[in-house]
């Protein structure tokens, strides 16, 4: 009997944990359903109230409000002894909003941009100090940026679907890959954060908001100041052209 009861208990155990795991999993959920419910009355509600806000911003004050995505390719190299002066191809995508009326505008963009440059020769010479020792100095080195940019830009019409831009951006490194391994830990070779100038083409396609519209560019980037965060001189100096398609609403 006393066996019996103690395997009736050990039934009746598993079954108490079971129903508790059941119950834990029946409120997760619950509480995901009710996010997602949430959720989607919140961007339902932003959708309309966006909509509204564009159609009564175009009949009453003649703006045009976008928003949208973008994505590309960026071509990017360095220019300053201690690097190959070649275009790199890297990926760059982000989101954009822009407010324009007949003739001018401003769009504003926040661009998740990765670049990569390569070292010639005489980048061991210059800057042996900061390297790790045993490297081969005939060997080239290869060093990858994420970086955030963000443009602030002046649009011009120069036709129907034709728009100029120009303007500054602000770009800020968040991680470097020293893929060779040569720069002593610690180091940065380039400036976290730094200033470029933009111009470029912007070709808008589709109808009149609030419609779904699709959009094709290509720009410009020069750096303004010197990026070279090792030493003064030689002053290097970033240049990308980039290429995009996106959409927007």
């Amino acid at each position: 009997m006393e066996k019996k009861s103690k395997y009736c208990d050990t039934i009746l155990l598993r079954f108490m944990v079971y129903l508790e795991q059941l119950i834990s999993y029946i409120i997760f959920l619950y509480n995901k359903l009710v996010y997602f419910y949430i959720m989607k009355r919140f961007l339902l509600s932003f959708l309309i109230a966006f909509t509204l806000t564009n159609l009564y911003s175009k009949e009453k004050f003649g703006i045009d409000l976008g928003v949208g995505m973008k994505g590309g390719l960026n071509f990017n190299k360095v220019t300053g002894k201690g690097f190959e002066e070649v275009f790199h191809t890297d990926p760059h995508a982000g989101f954009f909003v822009h407010l324009n009326k007949r003739l001018l505008g401003l769009q504003l963009e926040a661009l998740w941009t990765q670049s990569h440059i390569t070292t010639d020769t005489s980048f061991y010479g210059l800057y042996d100090q900061y390297l790790n020792q045993g490297i081969d100095s005939l060997n080239k080195a290869s060093f990858k940026f994420s970086t955030i940019s963000l443009p602030i830009l002046l649009n011009v019409k120069l036709a129907q679907f034709l728009w100029l831009q120009v303007g500054p951006q602000f770009n800020a490194n968040v991680s470097m890959a020293d893929k060779s391994k040569i720069v002593q830990s610690g180091k940065n070779i380039i400036a976290q954060q730094n200033y470029s100038g933009v111009a470029g083409l912007w070709l808008q396609f589709g109808g009149k908001a609030p419609l779904l519209r699709f959009n094709m560019g290509v720009r410009y980037v020069a750096g303004i100041n010197n990026i070279n965060e090792l030493s003064y001189n030689p002053v290097w100096k970033n240049q990308m052209i980039q290429v995009h398609i996106g959409i927007s609403y």
